[in-house]
């Protein structure tokens, strides 16, 4: 079991990590090349900016119903019933909470409404930014950003199910159990607070420039 354990912590975290970078970076971008496109107007930049937030934003909610949910399933394991807790961690491969949210955020269409106006508008041929040299190239974000999405969700879903497998060990080894959730939950918290972080960079800059 101890084995398992050990390669289940591989797979963990940087699992999680991988699928929350891509997605991140690539926000970053569209950030970047949104300020240094010089020829498109303002109010169409506050738009496609605005849209970016929301979407960090919808990140952030979605990992902290994870992460919420991991503390009470660590606080049962620690204080409560063991039983139940053994019950909570199998079923976190089936955690509707995370499936509900995240369903919400692929729904949400802010970015994709932002940037096809920009598409149809023509506004892409005109974006002069040393960032991206393809003129095309933040348009092409867009569609990065789908499979960036994707891979992130994949990425919980099998950290979700690796922790689940943690069940057997809660009687035998508890300790070890609540260190590796404790290690996921650390993980999720700390890719939230990079969304938060960005959500707020962009929220302040829009907010500078209206001012």
């Amino acid at each position: 079991m101890t084995a398992i354990v050990t390669d289940q912590k591989i797979k963990i975290m940087p699992a999680t990590a991988e699928g929350f970078s891509e997605v991140f970076g690539i926000l970053k971008d569209l950030v970047s090349g949104v300020k240094s496109a010089v020829n498109i107007p303002e109010n169409q930049k506050k738009e496609l900016r605005d849209a970016i937030a929301d979407t960090a934003e919808l990140v952030d909610e979605t990992l902290t119903i994870l992460k919420q949910h991991l503390t009470v399933v660590i606080s049962e394991l620690r204080f409560g019933d063991k039983q139940k807790a053994a019950r909570m961690i199998s079923e976190l491969s089936d955690f509707q909470g995370w499936e509900t949210k995240f369903r919400q955020f692929q729904l949400c269409d802010k970015l994709w409404l932002a940037t096809d106006k920009l598409n149809k508008k023509g506004l892409y041929k005109l974006i002069n930014n040393i960032s991206f040299t393809n003129p095309e190239a933040i348009h092409q974000r867009m569609f990065d950003f789908i499979g960036g999405e994707t891979n992130a969700a994949k990425s919980v879903g099998t950290m979700l199910l690796e922790l689940s497998r943690l069940a057997f060990s809660v009687d035998s080894d508890p300790e070890m159990v609540a260190k590796e959730l404790d290690d996921a939950r650390n993980e999720i918290g700390k890719w939230r607070q990079s969304f938060i972080d960005l959500e707020i960079e962009i929220r302040n800059a829009t907010s500078k420039l209206t001012n």
